[in-house]
């Protein structure tokens, strides 16, 4: 028996956002999401699709669109699907029309540029509403589940309230929703894994087996775990749905732009012409910049992160980078 919710908003009609518009339609949500494109919104209105991210699926109907956020952010709950590094001007120019009461979902996942914050930070920052926040992340791949797939996620959310208010609108026998209260944890599991799917895009782009790919994807883990005990993060966070099984869904998926990336750049593509032949946000490229300078302020060595960079932003040797990339290792496991 579905529950039925209150009228919930999402920020953000890319893919991400369209598929979780229809979960908590389908769950018995009223749903309106916002999007900058008018076309777009007009599609969803008069046709219930979004062929661009969600090919011929037909949307529930209870998902109407709209091109005014403050249709969206006068609501109780608001998912926020927009990307990353546009979710602090996007709270800064509109936080007149939000109410301290209003709960927030971030499903957008990403590290600001210049502080290392995590987007549940920002949030709390302009909005000052720690209470009423909460973070999504896990093996989510959208063209997955608007197919009806199997899948699950996790809600990570100080107040246990807030976060269980948004298991109720998402949570589904195909959509499994599992609560944490490390959310700072969650955000940058969420976020990493989209450097090392390039990673493993690279690897596969280069010829290389299945040997190697389960070799660098396990120390990719490793180095993820050596970053969080550097920032004193809970470790074990990195062994559930936002850790490794973000990590592996998004690694191994051709679906992924972050795998689909690396794989252009280890065919020999270059930056720019595998951005282009994406032509959507490639979320680990932006994140990749951010860790490695980070990682520099730390002193931390990781090898991996600095010769992805070394390839990405350098125009290093791909190959010659590569192959440094588990020599240089500093030996240590999890």
């Amino acid at each position: 028996m579905k529950v039925r919710h209150k009228k919930i908003g999402i920020l953000g009609s890319g893919s991400w956002g369209t598929v979780l518009a229809d979960i908590a339609a389908n769950n018995g949500s009223e749903v309106m999401i916002w999007s900058r494109n008018k076309s777009t919104a007009d599609e969803i209105n008069k046709r219930h699709t979004n062929k661009k991210y969600s090919g011929s699926k037909k949307l529930h109907k209870n998902v109407k669109a709209t091109t005014n956020q403050k249709d969206v952010l006068s609501l109780s709950h608001v998912i926020v699907c927009i990307p990353s590094s546009t979710v602090r001007s996007f709270f800064k120019k509109n936080k007149k029309h939000i109410s301290s009461k209003t709960s927030f979902l971030i499903a957008s996942k990403g590290l600001e540029k210049k502080t290392f914050n995590s987007m549940s930070e920002i949030l709390n920052e302009e909005l000052c509403t720690e209470s009423n926040i909460s973070v999504l992340s896990g093996p989510n791949l959208a063209s997955e589940i608007i197919e009806g797939m199997a899948a699950a996620c996790v809600i990570a959310a100080k107040n246990k309230k807030t976060g269980k208010s948004f298991s109720n609108i998402l949570d589904t026998p195909s959509f499994k929703v599992f609560l944490n209260d490390d959310v700072k944890g969650v955000e940058l599991a969420g976020a990493l894994k989209n450097i090392y799917a390039i990673v493993s895009g690279l690897s596969d782009g280069l010829g290389n087996k299945k040997n190697t790919k389960a070799m660098i994807l396990t120390r990719s883990l490793v180095e993820m775990s050596h970053l969080f005990e550097s920032l004193k993060l809970k470790k074990l966070t990195l062994l559930g749905l936002a850790g490794v099984g973000d990590l592996f869904a998004t690694a191994s998926s051709e679906k992924s732009r972050n795998y689909s990336f690396g794989y252009l750049l280890g065919k020999g593509k270059t930056r720019e012409e595998a951005k282009k032949i994406i032509n959507q946000v490639i979320e680990g490229e932006k994140t990749l910049k951010i860790v490695y300078e980070k990682v520099s302020t730390l002193e931390l060595e990781m090898p991996i992160v600095e010769k992805l960079y070394n390839i990405v932003f350098k125009k290093g040797s791909v190959r010659e980078s590569f192959d440094k990339m588990v020599i240089e290792s500093d030996g240590r496991d999890l």
